[in-house]
């Protein structure tokens, strides 16, 4: 067969084994798989990683070892995972990472058979912590996912292990849907600590109960006799304006004498000139006294008249009030006193 004849049955070959393989496609519209099938899978895949795991810690590539591991325990989570993990920070020298994991194996399975022999490793690991002046707290959440803030400066999300300095400290949690928490606490220097919280939802505003309403009252036009006596207490202002008017009449008097010493000066005058200047200081402060002796007059009197109506009933009905006219300023009130 010539190399054209067989072209066209590679063709045809082609296209045969392009649809044999179209139709055995899933269809688009299959049954997902069901749960089961999902959880076996990654059962399955986190095997496949812990075999790697392995090889990699025989072989001694421990930092493969790590990070296998933990891509084992992140698809089926496990106590000896967690182990496994820690004896592999063990052999990189990590002593806060080796602490970490042998501290979260005896979490997830307080009741470990070597439980008495990872006690005092997790005790010599939290003294080297201690001798660099750093000890390991954990924060866990329920439910997980928060946002953590240790001393206002965010660390990460919870599940939370991180190293920090011995003493006092103040937690934030901030979880989308639940009300924020906050907490403080004191690190040992020679222990490494847990701190669980469980995270509220917030009361909805709908489970919040309105106060019940209170009929008010119509308004009335007659005000309550408490609130007519109360209207007539002036306190201290009749005795603050009786002392403006004493200190007006002061001033008054002070200016009256100044007149008379600038009049006597205005006789004794040599010139014409001097004799104006003397008139004109004379009739300005004869001008000031006036002003100050009706102001004080004013001022004591309505103190006068304030101090009556403090102290009258409250069922007389009396006003007082100020008159100005042309040639002055006077006080004037009316009523039954």
């Amino acid at each position: 067969m010539t190399a054209s004849n067989r072209r066209p049955l590679f063709w045809l070959c082609g296209l045969a084994l392009a649809a044999t393989s179209l139709s055995h496609q899933p269809s688009a519209l299959a049954d997902a798989p069901s749960d089961e099938a999902v959880i076996e899978q990654r059962r399955a895949a986190a095997k496949s990683k812990y075999q790697e795991g392995a090889a990699a810690y025989s072989a001694g590539h421990f930092k493969d070892a790590v990070d296998l591991f933990l891509a084992a325990d992140r698809l089926a989570p496990s106590a000896p995972l967690s182990f496994n993990i820690a004896r592999a920070y063990e052999k990189l020298a990590d002593d806060a990472g080796a602490l970490r994991w042998y501290r979260d194996y005896l979490r997830r399975n307080p009741e470990a058979s070597n439980a008495a022999t990872v006690r005092p490793l997790i005790a010599a690991l939290a003294e080297s912590l201690r001798k660099k002046g750093v000890q390991q707290l954990t924060v866990i959440t329920s439910p997980p996912g928060a946002t953590l803030a240790v001393d206002d400066q965010a660390v990460g999300v919870t599940p939370w292990t991180g190293e920090l300095s011995p003493g006092a400290h103040h937690l934030q949690l901030n979880l989308r849907g639940y009300a924020d928490s906050e907490t403080n606490l004191s690190l040992a220097a020679d222990q490494p600590l847990d701190v669980s919280v469980r995270l509220e939802q917030p009361q909805t505003p709908a489970s919040v109960q309105a106060p019940p309403l209170t009929p008010t009252p119509p308004p009335s036009a007659t005000p309550a006799p408490e609130a007519a006596s109360h209207g007539k207490k002036l306190g201290v202002v009749p005795w603050v304006t009786l002392a403006a008017g004493t200190a007006a009449l002061g001033g008054a008097l002070t200016f009256e004498l100044l007149r008379r010493s600038a009049e006597s000066d205005a006789k004794d005058a040599q010139t014409q000139l001097e004799y104006q200047e003397k008139l004109e200081t004379m009739q300005s402060r004869q001008t000031a006294a006036r002003i100050f002796l009706g102001a004080g007059g004013a001022l004591l009197l309505g103190g006068g008249l304030m101090l009556l109506l403090d102290k009258g009933s409250s069922s007389h009905s009396t006003s007082a009030g100020l008159i100005c006219l042309p040639n002055g300023c006077t006080a004037a009130a009316r009523g039954n006193f």
